[in-house]
């Protein structure tokens, strides 16, 4: 899922690097968002074999940074007593990022990192606990790169009109790694959740030697992602339990395996929530990641 607590052991598997693979694609070209003013999101994150395990909410804002315009991407995430929160500070056409800042809070401890991006260079801070130390590393990168925060929401803006394959360079501070990012447009693909059967764009990548894939479809004018495999965890827009983007499987293609069936009583719920949440802003109690005036918060 989404909270690293997760997805650190996926770690490993994230040292890909930069090799010759991206001379046989094409360089990503970003196509500019037309997310608005604000957006907002909500995913129930199922584990295979286990069930519903958390849920993530996500709010794409339109902010300034340093008087450009950006958007904000902005993430609280909750599973049992861990949470986390973290915002991605992106230019608003290019979406190459300026700052990623993210806490994560456990029922003994809590965690700070915040990243920043500029004139060819890496910096990240780190703090564990509220007096902690703040350890400090950098690196240099001169050409163009995107931040791990943002991938779920890159990937659905890029320019697949002229090749199916594009490749970009994403950093992700687990390991502080640059990993070369090869995505692969597929067709329209079928899958099922809730007993109803949706169908989307998937996208097909890789994080080290671990397959991941988005089911994309356009909403409302906007590329919006359905669903997100993430080789371990599988994230369901919430959306789709209220019936929005449902339509028929195509003949030709056959439907995923079919997640167990929520009560309808739960589905009706969620849809409840989500609409509750799209029209209030309201969310869960997430950790604290922003200032009295809604600006991205870290206390170094």
């Amino acid at each position: 899922m989404k909270l690293r607590l997760f997805l650190a052991t996926t770690a490993a598997a994230l040292a890909l690097g930069l090799s010759g693979a991206a001379y046989a694609t094409s360089e990503a070209r970003v196509v500019p968002p037309g997310w608005g003013s604000e957006r907002i999101y909500t995913f129930a994150i199922y584990q295979p074999a286990v069930g519903r395990i958390a849920t993530a909410y996500y709010r794409l804002v339109q902010k300034e940074f340093e008087g450009r315009p950006v958007y904000e991407i902005r993430y609280n995430g909750t599973s049992g007593s861990a949470s986390e929160a973290s915002v991605c500070t992106v230019d608003a056409v290019t979406l190459e990022p300026y700052r990623s800042s993210r806490k994560i809070k456990t029922p003994g401890d809590v965690f700070y990192i915040d990243t920043f991006y500029g004139d060819g260079r890496i910096v990240v801070r780190r703090k564990q606990g509220e007096e902690g130390e703040v350890r400090e590393t950098s690196q240099d990168f001169p050409g163009r790169v995107f931040d791990f925060e943002e991938l779920m929401w890159l990937v659905p803006q890029l320019d697949f009109s002229s090749d199916d394959r594009l490749h970009f360079a994403l950093f992700w501070t687990v390991g502080d790694q640059i990993n070369l990012v090869v995505v692969r447009r597929m067709e329209q693909d079928a899958f099922e959740f809730h007993g109803k059967t949706h169908q989307a764009v998937r996208y097909d990548f890789s994080l080290g030697m671990i397959r991941q894939s988005l089911w994309v479809q356009e909403l409302d004018g906007v590329p919006t992602v359905l669903k997100y495999d993430t080789g371990e965890y599988v994230f369901y827009n919430l959306s789709l339990a209220e019936g929005a983007a449902a339509a028929p499987a195509p003949e030709a293609t056959a439907a995923a395996p079919e997640e167990e069936a929520a009560p309808a009583e739960e589905v009706e719920a969620e849809a409840e929530e989500a609409a509750e949440e799209e029209e209030t802003g309201e969310e869960e109690e997430p950790p604290v990641l922003y200032d009295d005036e809604g600006n991205p918060y870290i206390p170094f």
